[in-house]
């Protein structure tokens, strides 16, 4: 005797064409990530995030949405809604958007995947974190990650100023960065940032260390330091880069 019932195959890692990020499955397997940061996710978080409510900018296919929720957070996740929203140069938007189309990427597919697989119960929602705000993802957070995005903002300040207004007072960000290595060895002391749209089609600015963290001051955060410090993850050739890690601080609740 047959069902009438129809019978939805699996979600399978060969579902998704290009993975971002490299991210363990309980099954033993992990998905084939253009960048793996799975050794040094360690540096970057706390061991223990229990009992805290985190926020994950910028989630891509979810691994450090998924970090914070196996260190015990409750964990929301935010990304635009399609790869074409993103904030592309305008004079490399209608190849980036054209070279998506042709390898068949669509946002979120990955984090479909991978949250299916782990059971996972991250909250993704979709929003810019140029529109970010308490009202656009439900209130506050303990600890917000943004990783690798602030290179891709043709105004990074202004993404750290939404972060900050969705932070309890004295919460933290944990902000992992795409930097120049040369820069930030020939000019430890002076803020730079090279344009760098020219050199790479989806970035707007490659930053040294010093210039991480006067983003932050200008933003508004009262204290940035080194958290994980310099990091180069195993990634494709085309993907590998120096990147540094930094916690900053909201201020504190006004009397």
């Amino acid at each position: 005797m047959t069902s009438d019932l129809q019978v939805k195959p699996a979600l399978d890692i060969a579902e998704n064409p290009a993975w971002y990020h490299t991210i363990d499955l309980p099954d033993g397997r992990f998905t084939p990530g253009y960048v793996d940061w799975r050794r040094h996710a360690r540096r970057v978080l706390p061991d223990s995030l229990k009992g805290m409510r985190c926020l994950d900018v910028g989630t891509y296919d979810g691994f450090w949405a998924f970090e914070l929720e196996s260190r015990g957070a409750a964990v929301t996740a935010i990304d635009v809604a399609a790869l074409d929203h993103a904030a592309w140069p305008p004079v490399n938007r209608a190849k980036l958007a054209a070279d998506a189309q042709a390898f068949g990427l669509e946002l979120g597919r990955g984090f479909r995947i991978a949250s299916a697989l782990r059971e996972s119960s991250v909250q993704r929602v979709e929003c810019d974190v140029l529109d970010l705000s308490p009202a656009a993802v439900g209130g506050r957070f303990d600890l917000v990650f943004l990783g690798a995005l602030l290179l891709h903002l043709r105004d990074p300040v202004r993404a750290l100023e939404n972060i900050l207004s969705v932070l309890e007072p004295g919460g933290r960000l944990i902000l992992v960065e795409a930097i120049s290595l040369p820069e930030t060895i020939l000019h430890p002391r002076t803020p730079l940032a090279r344009f760098d749209t020219m050199a790479n089609a989806m970035n707007w600015w490659l930053p040294n260390v010093r210039t991480l963290h006067h983003y932050l001051w200008a933003a508004g955060f009262v204290s940035s330091e080194r958290r994980g410090g310099l990091l180069r993850p195993p990634a494709k050739p085309a993907m590998r880069c120096w990147y540094y890690g930094l916690e900053a601080i909201a201020p504190p609740a006004t009397a």
